[in-house]
């Protein structure tokens, strides 16, 4: 990874790490798929495709990928740094399947937990982006 890419993902760690409660590793915001007609999302969610909320995460939501665990914040953006209102979810990264692609300039993920729920997010990847999202991933599926 770029030394650029590594400055970019510790500007997005180091304001969530004293909100949680392992050394977080990567993090990333992110909003409910489907806006871009995501064919993971259609595929999985049943859906076709777009428009519809995924989740009952707030949208949109701010990831952090400890070692164990995945964090779901809700949060405000203050320019280009972010205020933490609370944590809205936690799951088990053992606990938990994940499924993503790289498509027409988005990074389309879904997380599916042991107990059925689904989650399906999607980020931006222009402009640097892809890098930060496979860090986002590399991360997200270290067990």
């Amino acid at each position: 990874m770029t030394t650029k890419s590594e400055k970019q993902m510790a500007k997005m760690v180091d304001p969530v790490q004293p909100h949680c409660d392992e050394k977080i590793s990567a993090a990333i915001t992110c909003s409910h798929a489907g806006s871009m007609r995501s064919l993971l999302v259609s595929k999985l969610m049943g859906q076709g495709g777009g428009g519809g909320k995924t989740s009952n995460l707030p949208n949109p939501v701010f990831l952090a990928i400890g070692e164990k665990s995945i964090y779901a914040f809700k949060y405000v953006p203050r320019g280009f740094k972010f205020k933490f209102k609370q944590e809205v979810a936690r799951w088990k990264k053992d606990e938990v399947d994940i499924e993503y692609e790289f498509s027409g300039g988005m990074a389309t993920f879904v997380i599916t937990t042991k107990s059925g729920d689904t989650y399906a997010l999607e980020f931006p990847i222009v402009m640097g982006g892809k890098e930060l999202g496979e860090m986002f991933f590399s991360a997200l599926q270290a067990k």
